[in-house]
């Protein structure tokens, strides 16, 4: 019998889930950094090697300063898809994957992506202002800053925003509402501003935050900062696709009637209602490949 873990994640490659194209480039990035990293050790440290993976990490690295971003304006993007210690990572993807789902479920998976780089874009500029107008960050200036923790957070806010009284069941704790999770990791980032061992990536955190706040506000009032990131996109996506007039072909569609129409809609929404009517009797791993499938792009 397949793993039915295994078999979720192939779904939604295969479908298309941005959470988990964006677990799996943070922890793609992650691994290539680690195999030179031991590479490098194994070797005896050799300066080929070493170089090498100095330039990887300075290259994907957010240097803060705006000098920095002016010699390197990939990092804006880079950075936030950087991970050096394995458990930075591994909290950073599942706090990714909670509270995607959340947001995904209550607006659209297509918000994702554009709000993780919109919430790491706002925490790198957040800093470098921050780091550039206060003279006790000034010794810190042009440090190297790396990981998703200002797109998740970004996340994590927009969640709250949206449906605040949405329960989440925690470890040890109980259930507990999603404006009090938000609040304390608000709370946390803001004592650890003066942490001398993260003060870009608190920094971070916050400008993130606020960049979710922001996002969902502007939602609300009809106005989804969302469309032009997955309008370039769509852009970016058309021009691989292959198009060779000798390869056209015609298909010639018959037109629905509204009886069927209305029929096919019919059946279509049964069969959603009693797989979910299946989900609150047994549970979502009770569900069958196929019906996780329709469910998903049900959802869609």
């Amino acid at each position: 019998m397949a793993n039915p873990i295994i078999e979720d994640i192939k779904l939604k490659i295969r479908n298309g889930n941005p959470i988990t194209r964006l677990i799996i480039i943070n922890v793609a990035v992650f691994l290539i950094i680690s195999i030179f990293h031991i590479l490098t050790f194994l070797s005896g440290e050799l300066s080929v090697l070493i170089a090498i993976e100095e330039f990887i990490q300075n290259n994907l690295s957010l240097p803060i300063s705006f000098t920095g971003i002016i010699y390197k304006p990939w990092t804006l993007i880079t950075y936030m898809f950087t991970h050096i210690e394995i458990f930075h990572l591994f909290w950073n993807m599942v706090t990714l994957y909670w509270f995607g789902e959340i947001l995904s479920n209550y607006t659209s998976t297509k918000k994702i992506t554009p709000l993780y780089l919109l919430g790491g874009i706002a925490g790198a500029l957040i800093t470098i202002i921050l780091f550039s107008i206060f003279p006790v960050f000034h010794p810190y200036l042009d440090m190297p800053m790396v990981g998703a923790s200002a797109g998740v957070t970004a996340i994590i806010i927009a969640s709250a925003t949206l449906v605040p009284n949405y329960t989440m069941n925690m470890l040890f704790i109980g259930s507990v509402k999603l404006i009090y999770v938000a609040l304390f990791v608000l709370f946390i980032d803001a004592l650890n501003v003066a942490s001398y061992s993260n003060i870009g990536g608190n920094l971070a955190h916050l400008g993130g935050a606020l960049m979710g706040y922001v996002f969902i506000y502007q939602y609300k009032k009809g106005r989804d900062l969302s469309t032009w990131i997955n309008q370039f996109f769509d852009w970016i996506a058309g021009l691989f696709k292959i198009s060779s007039k000798s390869k056209l072909k015609v298909a010639y569609k018959r037109h629905v009637s509204d009886e069927e129409y209305n029929y096919n809609k019919k059946v279509t929404q049964h069969q959603i209602d009693a797989i979910l009517d299946k989900i609150s009797r047994s549970g979502y791993e009770s569900l069958s490949k196929s019906e996780k499938e329709t469910l998903f792009k049900a959802s869609k």
